[in-house]
């Protein structure tokens, strides 16, 4: 029902609800709801159908249709949009790849404020692609990314500080942001911990810690 179950929901925000939550059966009044909107120029409505054209959400996928509506988003300052935008740019999903239109997109989101755009824009300059290899910028969208929550940036993060890559080497500082992110339930993390207590590499070796660890990525015990 357009409104939802109580009929008080604006209708733009309940196909936003129908697209996030996959209510297939909802999906048609939802697309005509955002196809509306977003021909009005309302830039919530542009994403939303960008979305729903690249994932092929009760309709044929997309991807130029897709990057339409999502450059329209982005052209109206929509960091969504253009966070999305950005991951197709440096898919290539439906073009070629352009890492560099990617990473000026990125950029954009990150000074925005977000986290995994920070990221995203932090492997660009790690892998020196779209951009100048640069892993003192990596460190540093690495860290604010991790401080924000970002467990695959706390992961990496920790390993910037294990090599001393971009940073000074930090022992103390690599376990602290791997624990972070092992805790925030990265599988790769908690492996990488239990190797290094196992071997005594970066920390004391202790094979009760290092089974701790295992235990944790195998789930037999919680994060």
């Amino acid at each position: 029902m357009i409104g939802g179950p109580d009929g008080q929901m604006e209708p733009l925000e309940w196909a936003k609800f129908v697209i996030r939550n996959k209510a297939e059966d909802d999906y048609s009044a939802a697309l005509s709801i955002l196809s509306s909107k977003a021909d009005q120029g309302v830039s919530d409505a542009e994403f939303y159908l960008g979305l729903v054209y690249a994932r092929g959400q009760g309709i044929a996928r997309d991807f130029t249709l897709a990057r339409k509506w999502l450059q329209r988003a982005a052209d109206k300052e929509n960091m969504n949009a253009a966070y999305f935008l950005a991951k197709i740019y440096i898919r290539g999903y439906g073009i070629e790849a352009d890492p560099a239109k990617a990473a000026a997109l990125f950029e954009r989101c990150a000074e925005d404020g977000d986290i995994r755009a920070m990221y995203e824009l932090g492997l660009l300059y790690m892998d020196g692609n779209g951009v100048d290899r640069d892993l003192d910028k990596t460190f540093t969208l690495m860290l604010d990314s991790a401080n924000g929550g970002h467990k695959e940036a706390q992961f990496v993060l920790g390993q910037l500080y294990k090599t001393g890559a971009g940073t000074d080497q930090d022992s103390r500082e690599a376990v602290k942001w791997l624990s972070t992110a092992a805790i925030h339930g990265h599988k790769g993390a908690q492996i990488l911990l239990g190797d290094m207590y196992a071997t005594g590499d970066a920390v004391d070796k202790d094979a009760d810690e290092a089974n701790r660890w295992y235990d944790m990525a195998d789930g037999k015990i919680s994060n």
